[in-house]
């Protein structure tokens, strides 16, 4: 990959340069019923118990003749 730091430097201008335009056009409020669903996405679910009883053991078939 060949990069001029001429071009590095003019599209870092012009990333900038955009993100400086759209700053004040960016909506950062959050309706209640968004967070609560993001906070739910993040947290952990509960661990379910284990059954209890037998573990379940591998079953053998019946040889047809």
């Amino acid at each position: 990959m060949n990069d001029d730091p001429k071009d590095v430097e003019e599209v870092q201008r012009r990333l900038q340069e955009i993100q400086r335009d759209k700053r004040g056009r960016v909506r950062w409020n959050v309706s209640t019923h968004t967070a609560e669903l993001a906070i739910g996405a993040i947290e952990l679910p509960p661990k379910l118990p284990r059954p209890i009883g037998k573990p379940r053991r591998r079953q053998r078939r019946k040889r047809l003749l």
